[in-house]
């Protein structure tokens, strides 16, 4: 089982780090019926059924994206700037997307 409080801990520390302006918000782990997590100003929320996953990756992503929502209170393209820094899954996808483009310039190259 995750600790939902020991991840979202460690990652507050590093997105702290990048915003130290920003107040801790208080956590709440809580059934929620429609989503992951929910973000206001002073809290933030995690779905207790996180804890029930064997993917500690998904759960940093959900954390990591209502850490975001602090930044940008929306979907847009600065939130996931913002979100890419510290999103374990988005930063693998990046890294795979970056591996296409490197493998495409080198055929590229070749010709």
């Amino acid at each position: 089982m995750i600790d939902l409080q020991r991840e979202y801990d460690g990652c507050w520390e590093l997105f702290h780090r990048q915003y130290p302006y920003l107040e801790r918000p208080k956590l709440y782990i809580k059934k929620l019926i429609k989503t992951w997590g929910l973000c206001a100003k002073r809290y933030i929320s995690l779905n207790r059924k996180l804890q029930k996953l064997d993917d500690v990756y998904f759960v940093r992503h959900v954390i990591y994206h209502e850490m975001s929502h602090l930044i940008h209170m929306n979907h847009s393209r600065a939130f996931y700037d913002v979100l890419k820094q510290f999103d374990p899954l988005l930063k693998k996808e990046n890294e795979k997307l970056h591996k296409r483009v490197e493998a495409f310039k080198a055929i590229v190259e070749r010709k």
